[in-house]
């Protein structure tokens, strides 16, 4: 178990990731150990949807693990060369996304994205 300072009420709260977005249970603030405070303004439902993804004229196979009003964050299932500030389109059978990549966390064999949707 790991123990965190609220980055707003300043109390201790604990949780086994620090990774985790979760809610502080004296404020109620949603914080992670390891990022602070949680940037999004709506509430992330989780959700696997496999789509396609489009970026500098590649098609890759990823899916999404979370997702909210305002955006998404997916899971690409090899390394790649997508960059911060890129603009992509993801598609699936029923949906197309056009997004703007706010963050890239490269791992030994995959790449989690966060996407900012564009309307």
């Amino acid at each position: 178990m790991l123990k965190h300072l609220c980055p707003k009420c300043r109390k201790n709260s604990f949780s086994a990731d620090e990774n985790y977005f979760s809610a502080c249970p004296y404020c109620g603030v949603r914080f992670s150990g390891r990022y602070g405070s949680d940037r999004r303004h709506a509430e992330r439902v989780k959700k696997e949807t496999s789509y396609v993804l489009n970026c500098q004229g590649q098609n890759l196979e990823a899916e999404s693990i979370d997702f909210s009003k305002e955006g998404l964050g997916i899971k690409i299932s090899a390394k790649t060369s997508v960059a911060v500030g890129e603009t992509i389109e993801l598609s699936s059978s029923d949906l197309q996304i056009k997004a703007k990549i706010m963050w890239v966390n490269e791992l030994a064999d995959k790449s989690l994205v966060g996407l900012q949707r564009i309307n």
